[in-house]
């Protein structure tokens, strides 16, 4: 293919993608100091605890129980979710004698109440009170602009999957002009000549230490998009399977309590962490259990198979797994969300962000002035460079970045290499830049 082709493709494809593009890159900013903003403009949240091992955290659930039905006794909990990094028990709960029962899934639907089994502090989130709401408003439309287009619901989300497998394409096509073009001049070259030239050597110049963080966002966020559909139909048909098979029980005469049908599980599962655990309600007569391989770290994202127990206890439990697919998800989930624990990293991340909205902007600013004006030749000293001069910058940025992001899943040490490994192209571009 020519080089007239691959132009067309990354001119038209971008024209299609880059508005989508940059608004998932801009709501992704605030998104990914959500739980530092969320900190500082909460009032009264309680301090948050040391990590704790989740077995020692469910050990706490009749306290827990107890201290919902004292402070809350109008209220019936529908699922319970420990999280491991603060040693803290979500139950998610709704009204009593509601009509419907909310649908939870892990820390999501229902009034979520934290109860601390260190401290039996009991906090409802609902009752939050915010210095801005402002920020609050703002941190909640960015999750529902980067996560499903708003208001769209499913269908946002596969069209923002669709828009990052374009700007895939866009970025790739990019790839392809880049060594011809980069021959006669430097990297971090700013031609004089006219504007848009200028701009033309500012989009490739970013594009080189953006393109391998926007990539991965990109397909990461795709199949999480592909996750997200994925679990709502196993999720589905793991309860119709434990329907079908545990509908011919005779009725309960005595009910497990939720800390037997707990034990009783993980004893059946000693290799497995639960994860949460949805209680039976109304015509439902099964615990739903979320069971997963622990994580290498307690912020990871693992991927959760579901364990049913009629809560007669009169059966065993029953495992339903996941399709083989969804085990490669937790890979691409930790790599777009759950790799910057550290707020150094964090920071990395947000000065790569930058540079992709750079990317993105400079791009936009070449398409809308095409029609007005064209690309000259530079007054900038002409450099005479081979194909591997022209690639060797970039292909070493490339695995510095990719070891950047996939480093810090791994978690300990591994944080320290992938800081290490994102800083040092950020402090070669900014080198560059000041040339």
């Amino acid at each position: 293919m020519s080089m007239r082709i691959f132009y067309q493709i990354h001119r038209w494809v971008s024209l299609v993608c880059a508005l989508f593009f940059l608004m998932l890159a801009v709501t992704g900013l605030p998104m990914l100091f959500r739980d530092q903003l969320r900190a500082w403009n909460t009032v009264n949240l309680p301090p948050a605890s040391a990590p704790m091992p989740q077995a020692e955290i469910w050990n706490s659930l009749p306290e827990g129980f107890a201290a919902i039905e004292a402070y809350f006794p109008n209220k019936e909990v529908l699922a319970v979710t420990p999280n491991a990094a603060d040693g803290t028990l979500y139950f998610s709960v709704q009204t009593r004698d509601v009509k419907s029962t909310a649908r939870t899934h892990m820390r999501m639907g229902g009034e979520q109440i934290m109860y601390d089994v260190r401290t039996g502090n009991v906090f409802n989130r609902k009752d939050r009170i915010y210095r801005f709401t402002a920020v609050e408003s703002m941190l909640h439309w960015a999750h529902l602009l980067h996560t499903q287009l708003g208001s769209a619901g499913m269908a946002g989300k596969h069209f923002l999957a669709l828009m990052c497998i374009l700007a895939v394409l866009s970025i790739l096509s990019g790839l392809f002009l880049y060594g011809p073009m980069m021959k006669g001049i430097a990297l971090s070259t700013l031609r004089r000549g006219s504007t848009r030239m200028r701009w033309s050597d500012w989009h490739k110049f970013v594009s080189v230490f953006a393109l391998v963080f926007a990539v991965v966002l990109c397909v990461s966020g795709v199949m999480i998009a592909a996750y997200s559909a994925g679990v709502k139909h196993y999720h589905r048909d793991a309860h119709m399977a434990a329907m079908t098979a545990l509908s011919d029980l005779p009725a309960a005469e005595t009910a497990l309590s939720p800390a037997e049908a707990y034990r009783t599980v993980h004893e059946a599962f000693p290799d497995k962490i639960i994860i949460s655990m949805q209680v039976p309600q109304g015509t439902n007569k099964n615990y739903a259990f979320h069971a997963a391989a622990p994580p290498t770290k307690p912020t990871n994202f693992v991927l959760d198979e579901m364990v049913f127990l009629p809560k007669s206890g009169d059966a065993a439990p029953l495992f339903v797994p996941a399709p083989a697919w969804m085990h490669i998800t937790p890979l691409f989930l930790n790599l777009h969300i759950h790799n910057h624990d550290w707020i150094a990293l964090k920071i990395a991340w947000a000065a790569l962000l930058l540079l992709t909205i750079a990317m993105i902007v400079s791009g936009c600013v070449l398409l809308a002035t095409r029609r007005f004006n064209t690309i000259h030749r530079g007054t900038a000293r002409p450099v005479h460079r081979t194909n591997a001069s022209v690639w060797r910058a970039p292909a070493a940025i490339a695995v510095l970045s990719m070891a950047g992001l996939l480093a810090p899943i791994e978690g300990g040490i591994g944080n320290a290499v992938g800081l290490a490994a994102l800083g040092l192209p950020l402090i070669y571009f900014a080198r560059l830049l000041r040339r």
